[in-house]
């Protein structure tokens, strides 16, 4: 069962990819990067991190872990850690992680990238649509959700935007609750933008501050076009509350839907 009640949208993590390089503002105090620099100082110290604790490109992939996963009989939302899309992964490796993962399943897999253009790629080649895989998005500010959502948007099928950290105010209009026509990807497909919209604060030390303002915006903007709109956390404390109630629409956890805190 998903732990919404801490903010928790999955039910277990797979870190298939250890380690990752920074790509976007929203990077600067990744907690990944922070959690493998803390438990890996000493015996494997710079494995994955340089002195400033930030990843250094080194990455080390774990199919094996997906394939474990896979076997457990409880069904479970799985989130894939960290980007299964970096540069340095092989095409092999996502090929192998996708064989996996289009089987008929009971179980349902989040894979979040900052690297949408080879998302889109790859996706194209196997149109996993039994409904169980759901692709994600992360940005952090406006001129990422401008660069990055019109590729993202050529990713057909059920997808979801993770605005985290919002590090500023945000327009969507652009694209929540409409249908789609992507131009310039060779295809006459059209299918719906967003499935869900999550957003979260930055946590953790040097965390910086988020305005409820532009989170009531994306809320605001998401209830009035009908997209799911998910609130992680709006500070370090990982407080959820905001005007006296939580947020917690998941497509892949409906029964959770329009649950308020008691």
């Amino acid at each position: 069962m998903v732990d919404i009640l801490k903010g928790k949208y999955w039910s277990k993590g797979i870190q298939l990819v250890e380690g990752c390089t920074p790509c976007s503002p929203g990077c600067d105090h990744c907690w990944s990067a922070g959690m493998a620099h803390r438990f890996r100082r000493g015996e494997t110290e710079g494995r994955y991190t340089d002195k400033n604790g930030r990843f250094d490109g080194t990455i080390t992939l774990h199919i094996d872990r997906l394939e474990k996963a896979v076997r457990a009989r409880k069904p479970q939302v799985f989130s894939l850690w960290n980007d299964l899309f970096h540069e340095s992964v092989p095409d092999e490796f996502i090929n192998q992680a996708f064989d996996i993962m289009v089987r008929p399943s009971q179980h349902k897999f989040l894979i979040l990238t900052k690297r949408p253009l080879r998302m889109a790629e790859m996706w194209w080649l196997w149109k996993p649509e039994r409904g169980h895989i759901f692709p994600g998005c992360t940005i952090c500010n406006q001129d990422e959700a401008d660069a990055k959502i019109p590729i993202f948007l050529q990713v057909p099928g059920k997808k979801f935007l993770s605005v985290e950290p919002q590090l500023e105010d945000i327009d969507l209009s652009e694209w929540v609750g409409r249908a789609h026509h992507p131009a310039d990807c060779g295809h006459s497909y059209a299918f719906s933008v967003f499935d869900a919209v999550l957003c979260g604060a930055e946590t953790g030390p040097g965390a910086r501050p988020v305005e409820l303002d532009w989170i009531r915006s994306l809320r605001d903007q998401c209830q009035s076009a009908g997209v799911p709109f998910f609130l992680k956390q709006i500070n370090k404390k990982r407080e959820r509350v905001l005007n006296g109630r939580t947020h917690d629409e998941l497509p892949w956890y409906r029964r959770f839907r329009g649950r308020e805190n008691e």
